[in-house]
């Protein structure tokens, strides 16, 4: 009977969670800017497809660990986009980029 109670217990403790452990994550785009007009920007992905998506005044950008900016943004550049849920038109949420490493060679 007590072994009975306990698997009730775990079970009716366990069902919620089953429930709330996926409600839904965050879609990322990983490429290369093919182009940019104003706020919609074509990246090809690293499957070779091209997508596009709009920033918005909520859109954040990330130059490496720093802060960033919109104009920081080049075709050419690669870029990792957080567009959140995925659905159609793309927003991005935030547009993650490397800061630009300066080579400098000594003759």
């Amino acid at each position: 009977m007590n072994k009975f109670l306990i698997l009730i217990l775990s079970a009716a403790l366990l069902v919620p969670s089953l429930s709330a452990a996926h409600p839904g994550h965050d879609h990322k785009l990983m490429g290369t800017i093919s182009s940019i007009d104003k706020n919609k920007v074509v990246v090809k992905t690293t499957e070779g497809k091209d997508m596009t998506f709009e920033i918005t005044p909520l859109t954040a950008f990330k130059r490496g660990k720093q802060k960033g900016m919109q104009s920081d943004l080049k075709a050419g550049m690669r870029v990792v986009v957080n567009i959140g849920d995925g659905v159609e038109p793309l927003k991005a949420k935030e547009v993650q980029y490397s800061a630009s490493t300066t080579t400098s060679t000594k003759q």
